[in-house]
């Protein structure tokens, strides 16, 4: 068992992880709800009701135990997951959606009333001793983190854009972000703080670095020698992002552009050569993460996108103005 966690450290897993799942299923489209694109033939909707499911049983498993029922009397689901799922694939979006964040929202709720001793006491459950409560907080946010890759892998997956509409997708990310600053003056980007202390400028070239570390893979893909990647791998995040937009912090945003556009051209000219077998093929390319070149620059491209919502609200909020 991991060492226990304070009530708030619980609490807030519990909401960062749904967060995560919440946005992974953002990804989605509409029509891609109810079709079974998932591992064993989920739907998408399927998984959402699982999860509401599961944070509503765990839930009362939990509640049962602090009331003396013990959790060992809560009746067991009549259904296994499979079947489940099965029916649930004909229920609405919405309806499904709308139960998964009440019964998350509950779930935090009665986490965020419970202490320490709690959390950390013993309960029997099939004659035997265990900090039931401690077990179950852990597993819940662990459960939809799973569910969320898996989704995940779904929607930066050849299954679902094939060749020619990915390609599309990821050129049109690039162009989007792009588009976020069109109009803006040169003295605008460089001095108006957007995310942080980062000024549009910041912005891009953060954006441009990680930009070079997909040309650097795609160059060598699908056979990835990790050393030429540590200028983008080795230390921490924020220290690594730091180090990298303070490199290229005092371009100028006319060959800042330039360049932004270059790479990206560079990329989808690497894309266009490799074969389809390439591009779904997978490789380790940095921090003990494994997959195929089309899932990397997804991952990446959402990052951009990211950032253009940022800029894009920055705009709306009257924070940039052309």
């Amino acid at each position: 068992m991991t060492n226990q966690r304070t009530p708030e450290e619980y609490t807030e897993r519990l909401i960062g992880s749904y967060r995560r799942f919440s946005e992974t299923l953002a990804l989605l489209e509409p029509e891609e709800y109810a079709v079974p694109c998932l591992p064993e033939d989920w739907t998408p909707v399927a998984t959402v009701a699982h999860v509401a499911f599961w944070d509503d049983y765990q839930r009362q498993r939990m509640e049962a135990a602090l009331t003396g029922a013990w959790a060992e009397h809560l009746p067991r689901p009549a259904e296994d997951n499979d079947s489940r799922a099965a029916a649930d694939s004909a229920l609405a979006w919405d309806d499904v959606l709308s139960k998964a964040d009440t019964n998350r929202r509950k779930l935090v709720d009665f986490s965020r009333s419970l202490t320490a001793e709690q959390i950390a006491a013993v309960y029997v459950e099939g004659g035997n001793e265990r900090p039931v409560l401690q077990i179950l907080l852990e597993q819940m946010s662990r459960h939809v983190l799973e569910h969320s890759r898996t989704i995940h892998a779904y929607c930066g997956s050849w299954q679902r854009w094939g060749r020619t509409g990915f390609r599309a997708f990821y050129a049109r990310q690039s162009w989007n972000f792009l588009d976020t600053i069109s109009g803006l003056t040169e003295a605008t980007c460089l001095t108006v703080p957007v995310a942080g202390e980062w000024c549009v400028r910041e912005m891009l070239v953060h954006v441009l670095v990680w930009d070079e570390f997909c040309y650097q893979l795609a160059q060598q893909w699908p056979s990835v020698d990790l050393a030429t990647l540590t200028h983008w791998t080795e230390g921490g995040f924020d220290q690594i992002n730091e180090r990298l937009v303070n490199e290229k912090a005092a371009m100028g945003m006319i060959d800042l552009l330039d360049e932004m556009v270059t790479v990206h051209r560079r990329i989808l000219r690497q894309y266009d050569r490799l074969s389809d077998e390439e591009l779904q093929a997978e490789a380790e390319y940095g921090w003990g993460q494994k997959g195929s070149l089309l899932g990397v620059l997804f991952d990446f491209s959402s990052h951009t996108a990211e950032h253009a919502a940022q800029l894009y609200e920055a705009r709306q909020a009257g924070v940039l103005a052309a």
